[in-house]
C-alpha cells in the first residue's frame, strides 16, 4: 500500500495544536515558544514530513530557484558555467534548474514561458545561435522576472545584465602572436556563421591580418556548418586535406576545433609546431592531456557563471525600493602556451 504524504495537520493533530502554529514552528518564527518549535521540529522528523515547495512559494513569493537556459549541454563551456552559477548560487541559499534550448529559438522560448509561470525566481540565458529578436526575453523583463544574459549576446537587452568576453580582442591577439613569431600563412577554422561569438572571433582574426599588411586568403578559412560535434571531425579534416598551399598556423574557435586540426595535421605528417603551431579557444581542460598540448585563449567559463549567479542574486536581494544599474561586465581572457606553439613564454591578458 502506498504510503500518504505527511501533511502539516497530520503533526498539529498529534500534537493538539493548530495547523498555524505548526507552519509558525516549521518556518522558525520567533511568535512560536522555543520548546513548542522544538516538539513540532521533532515530530516533524519522526513522521517523515518533507515540506511541499510549490506551497511555499504561493505563500513567501519565491521558490530560491534560479533558472538557467543554455544551447546544449554536451559543450564543456556550459558545463563549467553551470558549475559556476551553481557554486555562487548553492553559497547564497538558491539552486538552480538547468534547461537546453537545443540551439533553437522556439525551445529558448518555451523555456523561458516555462519558467516565467513561477517556477524560478530569476533567469540566467545564454542565447542560441538562432536567436535573432529578443522579444521573448523583455517580455520577462517586463514582469519584472531579473535576467541574467552571458556569452553568445547578439545585442544589449535594456533591463538585464550581461556578462561576456571580448572574444574579438582575444582571437586578434591570439593571431598577432602567430605573426609576431614569424607565421604568416595562417588558417582559421571558426563554427557556424551565424554564432554572434564566432562572428567576433573570425573579426578579430581579419583586423590581426589587415593591422599587418598579410592578404586575406579565402582558401585558408574555413566556417563549420554542423551543430554536432560527430561531424565537427570530418569537416575540419576535409578542409585540411584540400588546402593547396601548407598553413603555417591554425587558429581555432574552440579547443575542440583545435584538437581535431592537430590530430589530422600530425596524421598528414606534419610537426607540432615546428611545421604548423595551432591555437584554440576555451582551455576547458582538454588541452594539456593530448600530445602535443594545445595553447589556446583560456576562455573564464566557470567565472562567467558565477559572475552572472552574483548579477542575478543581486538583483533577487535587493529592496523593493531599492534599484540597481545594469550592467555589462566583460571578463578578462588570456592566452595559455603549450606545446603546439612552443616558441617562447608569453601569458597575456586580452
Amino acid at each position: 500500500m502506498k504510503k500518504r504524504r505527511v501533511k502539516l495537520e497530520d503533526i498539529a493533530r498529534k500534537l493538539n495544536i493548530s495547523i498555524a502554529t505548526v507552519s509558525r514552528a516549521l518556518d522558525k518564527n520567533p511568535r512560536v515558544k522555543l520548546a513548542t518549535r522544538e516538539k513540532v521540529l521533532k515530530m516533524a522528523q519522526a513522521m517523515g514530513y518533507m515540506p511541499n515547495q510549490i506551497a511555499k512559494s504561493l505563500s513567501s513569493g519565491k521558490t530560491n530557484i534560479i533558472g538557467v537556459i543554455i544551447p546544449r549541454y554536451d559543450e564543456p563551456f556550459f558545463i563549467e558555467a553551470c558549475r559556476g552559477i551553481d557554486h555562487y548560487a548553492r553559497s547564497h541559499n538558491y539552486k538552480i534548474l538547468i534547461s537546453s534550448s537545443r540551439n533553437s529559438f522556439d525551445f529558448e522560448r518555451e523555456n523561458l514561458i516555462s519558467f516565467e509561470r513561477g517556477l524560478v525566481d530569476g533567469i540566467i540565458l545564454c542565447p542560441s545561435h538562432d536567436t535573432e529578436t529578443f522579444a521573448h526575453i523583455r517580455s520577462i523583463i517586463d514582469k519584472e522576472i531579473p535576467v541574467v544574459l552571458f556569452d553568445n549576446i547578439r545585442e544589449m537587452v535594456k533591463g538585464a545584465d550581461h556578462v561576456l568576453i571580448n572574444d574579438d580582442k582575444a582571437s586578434f591577439s591570439a593571431v598577432e602572436f602567430f605573426i609576431k613569431n614569424g607565421r604568416k600563412n595562417i588558417a582559421f577554422i571558426g563554427g557556424i556563421k551565424e554564432k554572434k561569438v564566432f562572428q567576433d572571433r573570425y573579426k578579430g582574426y581579419l583586423e590581426a591580418l589587415k593591422k599587418h599588411n598579410i592578404p586575406i586568403d579565402k582558401e585558408m578559412i574555413f566556417h563549420c556548418n554542423s551543430i554536432d560535434r560527430e561531424f565537427e571531425d570530418d569537416e575540419i579534416s576535409g578542409f585540411l586535406k584540400k588546402l593547396s598551399k601548407k598553413p603555417d598556423a591554425v587558429f581555432t574557435c574552440t579547443d575542440n576545433y583545435g584538437l581535431l586540426a592537430m590530430k589530422t595535421l600530425i596524421k598528414m605528417g606534419y610537426k607540432i609546431p615546428e611545421d604548423i603551431a595551432i591555437i584554440g579557444f576555451g582551455d576547458l581542460g582538454l588541452g594539456d592531456v593530448f600530445v602535443p598540448s594545445l595553447s589556446c585563449v583560456a576562455q573564464p567559463s566557470f567565472e562567467m557563471g558565477k559572475k552572472a549567479a552574483e548579477l542575478l542574486i543581486d538583483q533577487l536581494n535587493k529592496s523593493e525600493e531599492e534599484t540597481l544599474p545594469k550592467k555589462v561586465i566583460k571578463l578578462k581572457t588570456h592566452l595559455v602556451h603549450r606545446d603546439s606553439t612552443r616558441f617562447k613564454k608569453v601569458n597575456f591578458h586580452i
